[in-house]
């Protein structure tokens, strides 16, 4: 558990608090919050698309790289990515994110239902957090390294990828 990862959340959190937008926690943050052990890298949320205009102006000072529509890493999504005392912190807008199947290489949407996030807690943190499913669903689908290993702690040992 990493006290950076901490204070960037609790900052995160007031800060789309305060703008009343709903986020959704994701990635590694999220597999260590239902259980994984991985150390985490970066903060990885969702937002609605049409709520990036009330955080944008109030993160200008973070932005290490802009609001865009990127395809890198089997991913295909519009975020911006902050970074908040050396804590980096990703983005990504709702609805239009693709993932790419590690199998087949087919691009599946990947819905984010904020009616459905649990509450998450990282170190006394309470956030709003994919449902751990949900979460096993899309990492399978993408079937990194990394997926295969949170997939494993959160599964006991069923990482197997579909597409």
């Amino acid at each position: 558990m990493s006290e950076k990862v901490k204070n960037a959340l609790v900052w995160l959190k007031e800060m789309l608090d305060s703008q009343q937008v709903q986020f959704q926690i994701v990635g590694g943050l999220a597999a260590t919050i239902h259980g994984g052990s991985r150390e985490v890298a970066d903060i990885d949320l969702y937002i609605r698309r049409v709520d990036a205009d009330k955080i944008l102006p109030l993160v200008r000072a973070y932005i290490s790289k802009p609001l865009a529509h990127y395809v890198e890493g089997g991913w295909d999504l519009q975020y911006f990515q902050l970074s908040y005392q050396g804590q980096k912190i990703e983005i990504g807008m709702s609805p239009g994110t693709k993932i790419k199947a590690a199998g087949s290489g087919n691009w599946i949407e990947l819905k984010t239902d904020f009616s459905q996030s649990v509450v998450g807690s990282y170190l006394g943190v309470e956030v709003p957090t994919i449902p751990v499913v949900e979460l096993i669903r899309y990492k399978r689908v993408l079937g990194r390294e990394v997926d295969l290993i949170d997939i494993n702690e959160l599964t006991g040992g069923s990482a197997s990828t579909s597409t």
